[in-house]
């Protein structure tokens, strides 16, 4: 598809000004790269209060799509032979390991950057923001992380892994993860625009997430600008940039590892095995979904990442096949949807990639034969999920804020509220989760026990039942 300037520049705004119209996103910024060209878009505000309009240098939190600069951090040493893919973490990192010891000697880098580790992912306890915070982030949280499943069996979203990642690319480059990724990716990607925190971000024009303190509420700004601890920069907790300067690392994978000044980041060997499916989602409606070495894979043809936190969404998304990328950049809850909805409009009309098709609500009256293995308490560390039944059979599934969670949503402005959604057999040992006339994502039931019981999969993480005393977690009936 043949693509001038002008007419880049143009569909883009188009596109940008026909969705901000019907979504509740105060600012939003779009780049865009095809075919050899890049234009900006912006619209809006950084903050409601402020009135301070969005524009191409504005920043915004990345959350995130983090993962994909420390995937590809690690590559960079797999390409100068310092690490190996397979190897075992502790190789290099001999303090690592979870509660299970023995498990814990098992998980390779390559477990890491697919996650599927096996343990609990969501550690967002604070240790510190020092140099040292990485350290401290695999010794004390890491350590006494529980470990769900054997490693390499499940892919379950394992932001603690890519801490762990962090800190191996600190111990082999020598240095803090700030600078491994300035030195060697931002700085020759030339992403001059970024912060790594609070109070890095006060030099720039910097967006601030935007939530509903209760659903009657206006919008308003997030009480903190940065509602995750710097504990673990390496999985996104604070880095924020501009929507060009996160294109550029989508530019450099479309380039098979070459930065735009001509020097090569990445091999092209590295470059496109980051691209490849090593392990199958669970979680996405009526997709083919894949994970990647840090990369996901919706579908074939496409490579992305997306970033989210109370009151911000992000998304990358790459078509390498086509010489495309898109990068949207939200401060409000709402903004995964809109930029779930730009990025499938921008790729059609650039690279002709029809857009997923909403998943089919199964029918009312697909019941379970019996719904007693299914019932019960479910936790992960950061959310407690009840599955239950009714009369007539139908299973309902509530989800609850716990620990960190819970507390964020009192740092953002907003209170801890369960949300209660039927959950409907698919027929293929998944449910799609059902709220209203939609199908919002997967459920799983994973490995029944030998008294009938299951483990569940929900939010692309496995949470274990309560009520097992071999596998209950550690912090259960706590307030860590």
């Amino acid at each position: 598809m043949m693509v001038v300037m002008v007419d880049l520049e143009v569909l883009v705004r188009a596109e940008v000004s026909r969705f901000v119209t019907t979504t509740d996103v105060p600012g939003v910024a779009v780049a865009v790269a095809a075919g050899g060209l890049v234009v900006n878009a912006a619209h809006g505000v950084l903050n409601v209060d402020t009135q301070h309009p969005v524009d191409w240098k504005t920043l915004f939190p990345i959350q995130s799509i983090t993962k994909v600069f420390t995937a590809t951090l690690v590559m960079q040493l797999v390409d100068a032979g310092l690490i190996r893919l397979a190897a075992p973490v502790q190789e290099y990192l001999p303090e690592f390991h979870t509660q299970d010891l023995e498990a814990s000697a098992k998980i390779t880098i390559e477990h890491l950057l697919t996650h599927t580790g096996g343990f609990e992912g969501d550690l967002w306890e604070p240790t510190t923001s020092n140099s040292n915070a990485l350290d401290r982030f695999v010794r004390d949280l890491v350590a006494n992380a529980d470990q769900y499943h054997r490693p390499g069996a499940v892919f379950s979203y394992c932001s603690a892994g890519f801490g762990v990642l962090g800190r191996l690319v600190e111990v082999v480059r020598g240095i803090t993860y700030e600078e491994a990724l300035r030195t060697f990716l931002l700085v020759p990607l030339g992403v001059e625009r970024v912060a790594f925190s609070a109070s890095q971000a006060l030099a720039f024009a910097t967006a601030i997430g935007h939530v509903r303190a209760d659903p009657s509420s206006p919008l308003a700004p997030t009480h903190e600008w940065a509602l995750m601890p710097p504990s673990n920069p390496a999985a996104g907790n604070q880095l924020a940039m501009n929507a060009r300067g996160l294109l550029a690392l989508g530019k450099m994978f479309l380039s098979e590892g070459v930065a735009p000044n001509g020097e090569r980041l990445l091999s092209r060997a590295s470059a496109t095995q980051m691209l490849q499916p090593y392990i199958k989602h669970r979680s996405r409606p009526g997709t083919e979904s894949w994970q990647g070495l840090g990369w996901r894979l919706p579908r074939p043809g496409l490579a992305e990442h997306g970033g989210g936190a109370p009151g911000v969404a992000a998304l990358m998304t790459i078509a390498p096949d086509r010489d495309v990328a898109v990068v949207v950049l939200t401060n409000s809850d709402a903004g995964g949807a809109l930029a779930g909805q730009l990025s499938n409009a921008l790729l059609f009309e650039l690279a002709g990639i029809e857009p997923e098709s909403a998943p089919a609500v199964p029918a009312s009256d697909r019941l379970v034969s019996d719904a007693a293995p299914y019932r019960g308490v479910y936790l992960s560390r950061q959310t407690q999920f009840d599955v239950s039944s009714g009369r007539d059979g139908r299973l309902w599934l509530t989800e609850q804020p716990l620990n960190e969670a819970a507390a964020m949503h009192r740092i953002e402005g907003t209170e801890a509220r369960a949300a209660r959604n039927e959950i409907r057999p698919n027929g293929d040992g998944t449910f799609s989760v059902v709220a209203g006339t939609q199908v919002t994502r997967l459920v799983s039931f994973l490995d029944p026990a030998p008294d009938g019981a299951f483990r569940l999969f929900a939010g692309e993480r496995v949470a274990l039942r309560r009520n097992d005393p071999q596998t209950s977690p550690s912090w259960v009936g706590g307030n860590a």
